[in-house]
C-alpha cells in the first residue's frame, strides 16, 4: 500500500509462508506421508491426489492474498478480483505441480536423493523463467503506451486522467461480461489508445471532435505489432448499434463487442472527466441503448457501477 517498499516485502514473504503452510496442510489432510530415500512407495495415485490437493490450495490462498491487496488498492469487486486471479495462476501452479511430483518421484521411491534435484533444477528454472519472461513482456508493453498517453496530455490536458477512467470502465465491463483477461487486455490497450490519432491530426476543425481520429491511430502506433487488435477496437468504437455510426455504418452485433464495450466506457468515462458523477454518467449511458450503445454492455456498466467497480475521478 502506498508503494511501501519494506511493506511490500513483507508481505511478500509472509504471503509464500502463508501459502506453504496453507499447502502443507492440505497434503496431509489428503493423506500424504513425509517422504525419505527408500521409503515404501506411496503410491502414484495417492501421491498424485496429496500433491494436487497441496497444489490447489496453495494456489487458492495465493490468489486471496493477492484479491485483497487489489481490491484494497482499486476499490473492485473482491469476487470478481478473485476469481480472475484463479484463473491466472492455475497454469503456473500447475507447470509446478507437475515437476514437482516428478521430482518427488524420483527422489523418494526411485531412491535417486539429491541426485533427482540436481536433474530437475533446469527444468523449475525453465519454468520459472518462462513466467517471469511473460509478466516481463507484459509490463514491457504496457510501458510502452505511457509516453503516447503523455504526449496526448501535453496536447489535450486532461486526456491521460480521462484515458485512466476510460480504461479502467473498460476493464470492469469486460470482465462483468465474462471476457478472459486476454481479451480484457486488449480492451483496456485500446481504451488507454482510443484518443492517440489525434497526436497525427492539425487543422480545422479542432482535432479533439475531428470523426477520423480513430482511423488515425494507425499512423500514429500502427507499426507497434502487439497493438494489432487493439487498434481493431479503435477504429470501430464510434460505431453505432442503430447503423449510424462511421467509419463503416456496422449495425448491431457486427461491431465487434471489443468496440462495443470501449463505446460505452469511452462516453461514461468522458462525462465523468467532464465533472459528472459516476450514476450520472451511468444513466446518461442507458438513455443512449439502442443507438449509439448495446444494452448488454450498459446492463454491465450499471452492474459494475452497484458493485463499485468503477474508477473515481481524481483517485488513482
Amino acid at each position: 500500500m502506498d508503494r511501501n517498499e519494506p511493506l511490500k516485502r513483507l508481505f511478500n514473504a509472509s504471503q509464500r509462508v502463508l501459502f506453504l503452510l496453507a499447502g502443507s496442510l492440505a497434503y496431509w489432510l489428503a493423506g500424504g506421508e513425509i517422504l525419505t530415500s527408500g521409503t515404501d512407495d506411496p503410491g502414484p495415485v495417492a501421491l498424485a491426489v496429496a500433491m494436487t490437493a497441496a497444489a490447489l490450495v496453495a494456489a487458492v490462498v495465493n490468489a486471496g492474498l493477492l484479491s485483497v491487496v487489489l481490491q484494497r488498492s482499486n476499490a473492485g469487486s473482491l469476487r470478481v478480483i478473485s476469481l480472475e486471479l484463479v484463473r491466472q495462476v492455475i497454469p503456473s501452479y500447475a507447470s509446478y505441480g507437475i515437476a514437482a511430483y516428478l521430482l518427488v518421484i524420483l527422489w523418494a521411491p526411485a531412491d535417486l536423493g539429491l541426485a533427482s534435484a540436481v536433474l530437475f533444477l533446469p527444468a523449475i528454472l525453465v519454468i520459472q523463467w518462462g513466467l517471469h519472461t511473460h509478466a516481463t513482456e507484459w509490463s514491457t508493453r504496457h510501458a510502452l503506451l505511457t509516453p503516447f498517453v503523455e504526449a496526448l496530455d501535453l496536447r489535450h490536458p486532461g486526456a491521460a486522467e480521462e484515458a485512466r477512467l476510460v480504461t479502467g470502465a473498460a476493464s470492469a465491463v469486460a470482465t462483468g461480461m465474462g471476457m478472459g483477461s486476454a481479451e480484457v487486455d486488449e480492451i483496456a490497450t485500446a481504451a488507454r489508445l482510443r484518443d492517440v490519432g489525434l497526436l497525427a491530426l492539425d487543422g480545422s476543425p479542432p482535432a479533439i471532435v475531428r470523426r477520423d481520429h480513430p482511423e488515425a491511430a494507425a499512423q500514429v502506433v500502427g507499426s507497434v505489432t502487439f497493438l494489432r487488435e487493439p487498434l481493431d477496437l479503435i477504429a470501430a468504437h464510434h460505431e453505432r448499434v442503430d447503423g449510424l455510426g462511421h467509419p463503416h455504418g456496422l449495425r448491431g452485433a457486427d461491431i465487434p463487442l471489443g468496440a462495443r464495450v470501449l463505446a460505452v466506457a469511452d462516453i461514461w468515462g468522458h462525462h465523468v472527466a467532464e465533472g459528472g458523477s459516476p450514476a450520472d454518467a451511468v444513466a446518461h449511458c442507458e438513455r443512449m441503448v439502442g443507438e449509439s450503445l448495446d444494452e448488454h454492455c450498459v446492463a454491465a456498466l450499471r452492474r459494475a457501477l452497484e458493485r463499485d467497480q468503477l474508477p473515481r475521478r481524481g483517485v488513482v
